[in-house]
């Protein structure tokens, strides 16, 4: 690589992590989900395990995760203070996409213009624009794309090992790892009906691969498989919420956030892949990308993470697709266009992905400064043992700030009936019965219930309908308002009787 393109892929860098970390610091809060595992990084930096038993989460429960993004995590949470670290860390990990996808884009292409307007694509796709979640996406992310960068190059003894150590660590963040499995699968297929020769140190990796993930995946659920049976791919995800992790297919949507461009250029390229100059680094990359269609069309994957991998797949492609368009140029009498192509490609790419970016960064789904003070109430002036009622997203905002049982949240797995408890939430929010209510708060024993902006918003209420005299206290009158229950449903009906 010379100077001027270090510069630039530098500069690439610098750009979209000022972008990304100026969107994080713009809105105060972190993602719902956030809040799981901010508890579990710092329970890692307090007693060096996991919390995989949680004493709060729906009143008592254990857990099974994958724990190295919270280790990874847990020491920058020795330097930085946590919830700094939370915001700066991941937007680095994401931002160092755009490096990792130049570096493969040139593997592919070998032209150093295009690679680094793949790299500009991937670090504004709108699908990535999330920098408020502190998830363990955001390191799978950029460390599956350096998996495939580093079995691109395994002809190099060095990027073996880089290969071997990076598939572990994947393996142990995620089990989206199952996507480069499969992807091997789609790929030793395609290449048997081309008639293509599969190299022996591919063959070797890739058993390497498929025996190394099922023994770490068993290592981690054995527990949830014994118990729940196959049915643990889909998570105990209640199935009247089940479309929200895996809604059904909306091309127009997707299209939105991996951008119209990248995507016709991604149709094109696949094409001519497939069925004109079948390349083997292309065969891997069409053969990822269908192993991912796959496992999100059967309900294997996680909507936003399949549209995230399959988005940064296109900025790949796109680098190809340039690199085509620029030969065509020079071979064809618009060659006087030549000097102008790049300037309009990049300003075709900013108009039509930059706004979209913005725009989705600016509507992530984060409590706000007033919702957040109102549950560091609770944790102030309410017993320790208490159970306290919140809809379902706003349930790790009990257990992390509050530090109370909750009645819910959306860590789902080796939950019982857990369509019956969700049924029982929303229950407790919309009923007009105050028979009703109590009964679901004699069930899971819960003291105080909590309504948000957020939750009035979200089950179009103005307040609970059900609070009389007697039963529910305000605690709390802001704009979130919090009621300690006073009574249970056994001496109601006794005083009616």
């Amino acid at each position: 690589m010379d100077n001027r393109t270090k510069y630039w892929l530098i500069g690439i860098f610098l750009l979209t992590l000022t972008v990304r970390l100026l969107l994080a610091f713009l809105i105060p809060n972190l993602t719902y989900e956030s809040y799981f595992h901010l508890r579990q990084v710092e329970h890692i930096t307090q007693t060096g395990l996991p919390l995989y038993h949680d004493t709060l989460s729906y009143g008592g429960r254990d857990l099974v995760f994958l724990p190295f993004f919270h280790y990874f995590m847990g020491f920058f949470d020795l330097l930085l203070p946590l919830e700094l670290a939370a915001k700066l860390i991941p937007n680095i990990l994401m931002a160092l996409l755009t490096v990792i996808v130049y570096f493969i884009s040139k593997k592919i292409t070998n032209h150093d213009t295009s690679s680094l307007i793949a790299a500009s694509i991937a670090g504004f796709l709108p699908v990535l624009a999330t920098p408020n979640n502190f998830v363990p996406e955001t390191l799978f992310l950029p460390l599956i794309f350096f998996t495939i960068y580093c079995f691109l190059n395994l002809s190099e003894k060095k990027y073996l090992y880089f290969y071997l150590i990076s598939f572990i660590l994947l393996s142990l963040t995620s089990s989206a790892t199952s996507i480069i499995i499969v992807g091997f699968g789609i790929y030793l297929l395609l290449s048997f009906l081309e008639e293509r020769q599969i190299k022996p140190e591919e063959k070797e990796v890739m058993l390497f691969s498929l025996f190394m993930f099922i023994w770490l995946q068993f290592l981690f659920f054995k527990k949830v498989l014994i118990s729940t049976g196959i049915g643990f791919i889909w998570q105990n995800i209640p199935p009247a919420i089940i479309l929200e992790y895996f809604p059904h297919l909306s091309i127009p949507n997707a299209i939105v956030l991996v951008s119209v461009i990248p995507f016709l250029a991604g149709i094109g390229v696949v094409y001519q892949s497939l069925f004109q100059v079948k390349s083997r680094k292309m065969f891997l990359l069409i053969s990822l990308v269908i192993a991912t269609t796959i496992l999100a069309w059967f309900r294997l994957l996680r909507f936003d993470l399949s549209l995230s991998f399959f988005g940064i797949t296109l900025a790949i492609l796109f680098s190809l697709f340039y690199q085509d368009l620029v030969m065509y140029v020079e071979k064809t009498k618009l060659s006087s266009l030549r000097k102008n192509l790049l300037p309009l490609t990049l300003i075709l790419l900013m108009v039509t992905i930059v706004p979209l970016t913005i725009g989705t960064a600016l509507k992530q789904s984060t409590p706000s400064i007033k919702e957040i003070t109102a549950f560091k109430w609770l944790k102030d002036n309410s017993p320790q043992d208490v159970g306290v009622l919140s809809a379902l997203e706003e349930g790790h905002l009990v257990t992390y700030y509050s530090q109370r049982r909750n009645l819910m949240d959306n860590q789902f797995t080796l939950i019982n009936n857990i369509g019956t408890r969700f049924s029982d939430l929303n229950n407790a929010y919309i009923t007009p019965f105050q028979t009703q209510a109590l009964s679901v708060f004699d069930k899971y024993k819960i003291q105080y219930i909590v309504l948000t902006p957020s939750a009035q918003l979200k089950y179009d209420i103005h307040g609970f309908n059900y609070l009389g005299e007697g039963c529910f206290k305000k605690q709390y009158d802001e704009e979130t308002k919090i009621y300690q229950v006073e009574c249970a449903l056994t001496s109601l009906l006794g005083e009616q009787t």
